[in-house]
């Protein structure tokens, strides 16, 4: 039995035991070492408690890192498949990496997969940078500033929008504003959920206005008047705010609760708009959603499958067309 049996093998059976001992400690795996690798998989499957091994294991062909080259599918009924891809070299198992993108033969009863992945200072050939090293100060200091905002207990909106705008460029150059290019730093992770935090708030902040311009025309409507309410829910429908934690009696105090570990209570009063925004538009939308949701015939004169929008919902129903 080959190298690659054996751990295929292993993986299968979920024997860490003897994954641990098939893999070379002098090796990385998906670019860190044979104990974090084994770890962080070892993680994932605690996360499914049925998951004691696989079923069976196919083989399938890789459609993107290692495009055209065999990978393997280990696969359990209704449970999340992982899929592997084992790179050789003269017989031996020189790598294992996760297959995003692995295409069977068989048909696949789960369409979800075990997932990890690493920050950059896990893996075995990380060496920390001048940039990185300087924005760890950056970060140290952001944090620090924002401790200071927590001490005066209840916090002024305009106090938080201040640290967010005054840390902006630092946000700028981490990527920390999206999501797509952010690099997997563990030194970047408590600012990152910081300022997301946060900026979610400085969202509503900065849109109020809008917010404010909505609400006094859907004040403006009748509550019977369902044709005027669907009207105005598909004039907003671009408008998005964020549902913050909030207090009791927060229209009244205008206290909304930022869960930044600890939770910073801050004072949103004059800027609730964007709140009660939030709260009124989604509390319609599903209203009306629930009551014109598809019928059994809709489905089947779409082909099993209706698009979830207000506008396909009424359509199926033939009301108010003529406010598409």
């Amino acid at each position: 039995m080959t190298e690659k049996q054996k751990l295929i093998n292993a993986f299968k059976n979920l024997d860490f035991e003897n994954l641990n001992t098939l893999l070379d400690e002098k090796k990385s795996y998906m670019d860190v070492s044979k104990s974090t690798f084994i770890h962080s998989l070892k993680k994932q499957i605690k996360k499914h408690k049925e998951l004691m091994s696989y079923d069976k294991v196919s083989e399938g062909i890789c459609n993107s890192c290692n495009k055209g080259c065999v990978a393997y599918k280990f696969q359990a009924k209704d449970l999340p498949s992982l899929n592997l891809y084992f790179e050789e070299k003269n017989g031996t198992v020189n790598d294992i990496y996760l297959c995003h993108d692995l295409k069977v033969d068989v048909s696949d009863e789960n369409e979800w997969d075990i997932y990890f992945n690493f920050y950059e200072e896990e893996k075995v050939n990380f060496i920390p940078s001048l940039s990185y090293t300087m924005n760890l100060q950056k970060i140290e200091k952001a944090i620090e500033e924002f401790k200071e905002i927590e001490v005066i207990g209840l916090v002024p909106i305009e106090n938080v929008v201040h640290w967010y705008k005054k840390h902006n460029i630092l946000s700028e150059e981490l990527k920390l504003n999206d999501p797509f290019k952010i690099k997997k730093y563990k030194a970047h992770k408590t600012i990152n959920l910081l300022y997301s935090e946060v900026s979610n708030l400085v969202h509503n902040y900065t849109k109020n206005n809008l917010a404010k311009i909505a609400l006094k025309k859907f004040y403006g409507i009748e509550k019977e008047d369902e044709k005027r309410i669907i009207k105005w829910l598909l004039e907003n429908e671009n408008q998005y705010f964020f549902s913050l934690k909030k207090t009791d009696n927060w229209k009244k105090t205008g206290i909304i609760i930022l869960e930044t570990k600890p939770n910073l209570i801050v004072d949103c009063s004059g800027y609730l708009e964007s709140f009660i925004f939030d709260e009124i538009y989604y509390s319609l939308h599903n209203e009306i959603m629930t009551k014109y949701k598809p019928k059994k015939e809709h489905y089947e004169q779409n082909g099993g499958s209706v698009n979830y929008s207000l506008e396909t919902f009424l359509k199926l129903h033939n009301k108010y067309l003529n406010l598409f």
